[in-house]
């Protein structure tokens, strides 16, 4: 059966790694190498690490991704402990998932060098960096501060435009108003699409799995059937 709503996130295991490598691939490999055609492998990769659903055969959850094509194998058993993230008073994605923010601190400091110190890096152009690290600082605020904040995480995209219009004042030319514009809509997309969802938190003895869910029932379903706390039927599957 599969789960309706529910894609396992690219937080941990093979999927982080796809993750990893896809990102590299777009900015650092082409920033080094001069080649900006890498990039379009790394798009690959990147895509290759979003879930793409969650099946249930009897007592193993198959979080599938790279395209449906491979997944990971969840036994029931194996699972120690269940938390709806966005229902805890003080749930945090970093602190489940450090491996995460850590690789956005990278990507934005890591490009920033690169914008400075390599000619390749500028080719992408400037209004293109402060996009990158708008969205980015708006999505680890995401994942550092409790679900319960979410008002004050969306209260940062005032500082998107006024970001870039000091950038603009300070520099003439280095940004752009569209790209202000683009930044703060991203951003404010993003935001959107993050809190809209149910966050189920999956521990065993070797690692955490996260599953985004869309719909309340489906997360509820999920916390029950692994805890045993009743029998699974059809139903409870749309």
């Amino acid at each position: 059966m599969r789960v309706s709503g529910a894609v396992p996130m690219n937080f941990s295991g093979a999927q982080f790694f796809l993750l990893c490598l896809g990102i590299s691939l777009i900015l650092f490999v082409p920033i080094i190498s001069g080649h900006l055609w890498v990039s379009l492998v790394g798009w690959f990769f990147l895509a290759a690490s979003w879930g793409t659903s969650v099946e249930v055969d009897g007592d193993i959850l198959r979080l599938k991704y790279f395209f449906g094509r491979l997944y990971s194998e969840v036994k029931m058993g194996d699972v120690g402990e269940v938390k709806v993230l966005t229902r805890l008073e003080n749930g945090i994605v970093a602190r489940e998932f450090p491996g995460m923010p850590i690789l956005l601190l990278a990507v934005i400091v890591g490009t920033f060098v690169g914008f400075v110190f390599s000619p390749s890096a500028r080719d992408y152009g400037s209004p293109s960096w402060f996009v990158l690290f708008a969205t980015g600082f708006v999505y680890i605020a995401s994942m550092i501060l409790p679900f319960k904040r979410e008002t004050q995480v969306f209260s940062l995209l005032v500082f998107v435009p006024i970001a870039g219009f000091i950038l603009d004042w300070l520099e003439p030319g280095f940004v752009d108003s569209f790209s202000i514009f683009i930044a703060t809509l991203m951003s404010l997309i993003l935001l959107v699409e993050y809190y809209r969802k149910d966050y189920v938190l999956l521990k065993t003895f070797k690692r955490s799995y996260l599953v985004a869910v869309d719909e309340k029932r489906a997360s509820r379903f999920l916390r029950e059937m692994i805890q045993g706390n009743k029998e699974v039927t059809p139903n409870d599957v749309h």
